[in-house]
């Protein structure tokens, strides 16, 4: 008889304790969620604000990197441009034939947007405008020298001497002007070097960004089921036998 009051007792206990540990067990599962949501959220964010920022400064470099092409195509438009306007105008004082006037004077009318354009390239490097300032006033000394000796043979002719003597000034010129694009094109093209060497790193950082977030991520996933697989086995150990075999 004693035997049935207290297995009857101990049931009224475990049909108790089932409301309790449903209670219980909602609260838990509603943490445990949290518990696993909360630390990769944050490990993904800060992985999308470190990569965010990593490929912002990879999207910087490679502009600089198109920006040093750009300078030194410029640098190119402009030689090519004066050596078709020299072309033209030397054809023009060997034969008087005005057509080989016609390359001289497109020369003329595509160089004006060639140094505009390299002048605003170079804007942000204080060397390259002060060696393109002197570019400037090479080319139009150049370009007067180009017009002048057409203008004098339109007028009065050459004779051999003179058009040596001519051919020879502008000579000096010329090549003045190629030693200051070699120095534009060499100063860009070491800017080149270091503007690479950064965007090959800003790559290896993406790279590493990404490797770092995965294993963040499997880290923390890892040590809160471990947590949360210890703290259940803790919580089933408290509980009355009933309510754990329910």
């Amino acid at each position: 008889m004693d035997e049935q009051v207290e297995r009857s007792g101990a049931a009224e206990i475990g049909t108790m304790a089932l409301p309790r540990w449903a209670e219980i067990r909602k609260r838990w599962l509603t943490r445990a969620l949290v518990l696993r949501s909360v630390p990769v959220g944050v490990v993904i964010l800060a992985g999308v604000i470190a990569t965010t920022w990593t490929h912002s400064l990879l999207n910087d470099h490679r502009d600089l990197v198109v920006h040093t092409y750009r300078v030194i195509d410029n640098t190119k438009d402009l030689l090519i441009a004066l050596d078709d306007a020299e072309t033209g105008e030397r054809g023009f004082l060997i034969s008087g034939d005005r057509r080989f006037l016609d390359p001289y004077e497109k020369a003329l009318e595509r160089m004006e947007p060639v140094r505009t354009q390299l002048r605003q390239l170079i804007s942000d490097n204080p060397s390259q405008i002060a060696r393109t300032d002197h570019l400037s006033l090479l080319v139009d000394r150049k370009l007067a020298e180009l017009a002048e000796s057409v203008t004098l043979f339109e007028r009065d002719g050459f004779s051999a001497a003179q058009k040596q003597s001519v051919a020879m000034m502008e000579r000096a010129t010329m090549d003045e002007i190629r030693r200051v694009i070699g120095d534009i094109t060499e100063t860009e093209k070491a800017l080149l070097a270091t503007r690479d060497a950064l965007v090959d790193r800003d790559e290896n950082r993406v790279r590493l960004v990404a490797i770092l977030i995965a294993l963040a991520s499997l880290v923390v996933r890892t040590g809160v089921e471990f947590h949360l697989a210890r703290v259940e086995r803790r919580k089933r150990l408290t509980l009355p036998p009933a309510s754990v075999a329910r």
